[in-house]
């Protein structure tokens, strides 16, 4: 279980913004595009450890993989650039690296 306290203001958008509850457990889950840009967000921190930027890599690919048609790229922008600056553009590439299989810029 992982539990998110926002330190950024990308992060509380999430939490205010971009979350769906689920009917069964009334817990509060990240829409794909909050999970792909919080784990976009890990993968580019400098602060991050390198093995868990590796599982966050591997993370952000099964979810591309996974919901690729399905992704709102408005919406992954918007919360990109709240990481930082070109993080809206950057994200998009992510992933279409993603589905490229090729490796992430970190």
């Amino acid at each position: 279980v992982d539990l998110m306290l926002p330190w950024c203001k990308f992060q509380e958008t999430i939490l205010r913004d971009y979350v769906v509850i689920d009917d069964v457990t009334g817990h509060r889950l990240p829409t794909l595009e909050a999970a792909l840009v919080s784990k976009y967000a890990a993968l580019v921190s400098s602060h991050r450890d390198w093995d868990k930027k590796e599982q966050d890599a591997v993370d952000f690919r099964r979810i591309v993989r996974s919901n690729y048609d399905q992704l709102d790229r408005n919406v992954l922008q918007a919360l990109g650039e709240q990481v930082w600056d070109t993080g809206g553009e950057e994200v998009l590439d992510f992933i279409e690296i993603a589905m490229q299989d090729r490796p992430f810029p970190i």
